[in-house]
């Protein structure tokens, strides 16, 4: 899946993963640990995690198989008896690095495009945050580690290695309640207002999606019953997780409702959100002794769920342009047409796996991620114009 979205604790929520019905935020974070170990991005050892967004085309061990993968399709042109869509320029930019680190990725940008957050360090365990304002970037206090989203007014939440949720805001860093019952949280998502998404989590596998405000960090709300799971919030407050083993959605004044699941496929677990769509994952095939994760897509409007025909997908932005993080990162429009993310002229490496691509804006015109050659990641943006 998304390969270098492993530095926050979020993502952990996946690789559990926490959208699941039986969470297990506490094994969530040793797991990850480990994993840390393991795993490798693009490559070299990193940290797992996601992003966010999504686990989709990830082998994840356990679940019950379901259908195979689809088939990849070519990508659709404009389709016919329309007039073809405004050209889109790309051009890949190096973000600033105010400090040094082998593992430097960008993994999440607010839906303007302006502020960009990721982390620098090893990958073991000393990332710090960063976070990019217009090209500009500053380290945040050593207290923030592993940054899961930023809002359009520069807003940064995530959770410390300890459970710990906090929020980053006017310079300050504050450190989110955890209800009382529960002794960890996993922060997902942030959006304009200031209202923060994730969840809690106590003894055994008990587990309650949770909503806090950048404004009263210490103030909560917990949102729908015991076995829910927050990871996503949108620009109305309309908040996405899963319930038990469906994916589910509750309206900003907390009346829930499942979304569906595609046709065949037993549970579905949702990722993130934005404007009115969402991602997120079915299980497909059973390789060995994992089941491979598919990514889905909803209109949160129209209720319709649809099968992606791609390995996997870390990003959405709020017109409905998907982002593909495959070989050759990409993103897609929800008419098909689609546009490759062109590299550097100065990387050399071509392998697949060389551009991570992990975070895309509302417009669908400002792309996050990394570049690994030479056992180094360096983080860069993709400024595009129509």
């Amino acid at each position: 899946m998304t390969a270098l979205d492993d530095q926050r604790m979020a993502a952990l929520l996946q690789a559990a993963p926490v959208p699941e019905p039986r969470v297990d935020v506490g094994r969530a974070v040793r797991d990850g640990r480990r994993r840390r170990q393991r795993r490798r991005v693009g490559g070299i050892a990193a940290v797992t995690v996601l992003a966010g967004l999504g686990v989709v085309g990830a082998v994840h061990p356990g679940g019950a198989a379901s259908r195979p993968a689809p088939a990849t399709p070519a990508l659709a042109a404009s389709p016919a008896g329309t007039a073809p869509a405004a050209p889109v320029t790309c051009e890949a930019s190096w973000l600033p690095q105010p400090i040094d680190g082998p593992v430097a990725v960008a993994n999440g940008v607010d839906p303007t495009g302006r502020y960009v957050v990721g982390e620098i360090g090893t990958g073991q365990e000393d990332g710090r945050v960063v976070l990019w304002t217009d090209g500009r970037a500053a380290v945040l206090p050593s207290g923030a580690r592993h940054a899961a989203a930023v809002n359009a007014g520069g807003v940064v939440v995530g959770t410390n290695g300890d459970g710990t949720g906090w929020v980053h805001r006017d310079g300050k860093l504050r450190f989110l309640a955890t209800p009382p019952g529960y002794h960890a949280v996993l922060v997902h998502a942030v959006n304009g207002r200031g209202d923060i998404a994730g969840t809690a989590r106590g003894a055994g596998d008990s587990h309650h999606a949770v909503l806090w405000s950048a404004d009263r960090p210490q103030e909560y709300r917990l949102v729908g019953r015991s076995g829910s799971a927050a990871t996503g919030i949108t620009e109305d407050g309309t908040v996405v997780g899963v319930m038990g083993q469906l994916p589910y959605r509750w309206t900003p004044q907390g009346v829930g409702a499942a979304l569906a699941v595609p046709d065949g496929y037993p549970r579905a677990s949702v990722d993130s959100a934005h404007g009115e769509w969402a991602i997120g994952t079915v299980p497909g095939a059973r390789q060995g002794g994992a089941v491979q994760m598919l990514p889905v897509r909803w209109n949160l409007t129209t209720g319709a769920v649809s099968l992606l025909p791609f390995p996997g997908a870390t990003g959405i932005a709020g017109n409905g342009d998907l982002l593909v993080d495959g070989s050759e990162p990409l993103v897609v429009a929800p008419d098909g047409t689609s546009r490759r993310l062109p590299g550097r002229p100065d990387v050399r490496a071509t392998e697949a796996g060389t551009y991570s691509a992990n975070g895309i804006s509302d417009d669908g015109l400002t792309v996050v991620g990394a570049v690994y050659e030479n056992q180094v990641h360096r983080p860069l943006v993709w400024h595009c114009r129509r």
